[in-house]
């Protein structure tokens, strides 16, 4: 009988995780703690899987999993939490503050069980977390961490919702196969005061219809109120995309690494066209092939649905070209 993958994950991940724990007795430098937030399919696996490559560092994976991460749970957060950046909230902030020092086990890790993985993971002294919804979070984060560096990955969304769209992977925690409800969508948008009060565009995401609209309208929020931050504090954070990361890889990853002053990794190189753990569609990988894919897997109208979508919300960097503007995204503002 084949094991789920989530079973394989608890039976051999989780003991290697646990003795880990138990061998690194001191909390981690919160100082040193790199932060890597995206969306759902949006290559952050990848990512994080380069920066892992660090000396001393070891990845924690999703921490806004309640299936994976029992104290989450206890705060009871939607699927993407918001708040703004002066807020308090001692209950996630005392969360976070474990989740970056080490201090949590994950019962689903991410890594290979080679012996020199294992090794680096039970002698790891500092770590990478990983975020598939924290984005609406990053301000908050920011304000209330002293970490190393955060860095923010886009993608594409007809890419990143046509991925989405075949594997049912959305960051929701309802079954894969289910619809997110309409009204959800809205209850999370109508908590962003800067989309609350553009009754323009709030009349407009009342329309919102066919699943590929939910998902451009979730794309849209995620990614709106990371840029809108960054807009008013441009060196808040390190913001990359997944398709520079592809067609210019050497360039781009220097200047990621160049960010927390380090030299890139050997094994970085040999990453680049190995699928994640996460990947799903393995063809083309690590080629510019691997950014038109979603052409063929989406309509006419799915891409036509998708773009005016976040184009209603002024995120107009990306189009039907496979790459951004890149000055526009780099001088964006609402």
């Amino acid at each position: 009988m084949k094991i789920p993958q989530i079973r394989r994950y608890n039976l051999i991940h989780y003991p290697i995780d646990l003795i880990s724990y138990k061998l690194i007795k001191h909390k981690f430098n919160i100082q040193d703690t790199i932060i890597i937030a995206g969306t759902p399919r949006g290559g952050t696996t990848w990512f994080m899987e380069l920066l892992e490559t660090l000396p001393e560092y070891k990845s924690i994976f999703e921490p806004f999993n309640k299936k994976w991460f029992p104290g989450v749970k206890k705060l009871n957060l939607p699927p993407r939490p918001y708040l703004e950046p002066d807020t308090e909230n001692n209950p996630l902030k005392d969360y976070l503050n474990l989740v970056f020092t080490g201090q949590t086990v994950s019962r689903a890790p991410r890594f290979s069980l080679t012996p020199r993985s294992i090794k680096k993971r039970l002698l790891a002294t500092k770590v990478v977390v990983k975020f598939i919804r924290a984005n609406r979070l990053l301000p908050w984060i920011i304000n209330n961490f002293k970490i190393r560096a955060t860095y923010f990955l886009l993608r594409h969304p007809c890419a990143t919702i046509a991925s989405q769209l075949e594997t049912g992977a959305r960051g929701y925690f309802i079954p894969k196969s289910a619809s997110i409800p309409k009204e959800t969508i809205l209850k999370e948008a109508s908590q962003i005061p800067q989309i609350k009060e553009n009754e323009w565009l709030m009349k407009k995401l009342t329309t919102i219809q066919s699943p590929e609209e939910i998902l451009a309208t979730i794309w849209s929020l995620d990614n709106y109120v990371p840029l809108l931050y960054l807009s008013r504090h441009p060196n808040a954070w390190y913001t990359t995309t997944y398709e520079k990361l592809i067609t210019d890889f050497d360039e781009e990853i220097e200047k990621v690494f160049e960010y927390i002053n380090e030299e890139v990794p050997d094994e970085v190189y040999e990453k680049f066209r190995k699928p994640s753990a996460t990947t799903h569609d393995k063809s083309h990988l690590g080629t510019s092939k691997q950014l038109t894919k979603w052409k063929k897997k989406l309509s006419t109208r799915q891409v036509k649905n998708i773009l005016k979508v976040i184009h209603w919300f002024g995120l107009d960097f990306y189009t039907e070209h496979p790459e951004p503007d890149y000055d526009k995204l780099r001088n964006w503002k609402p």
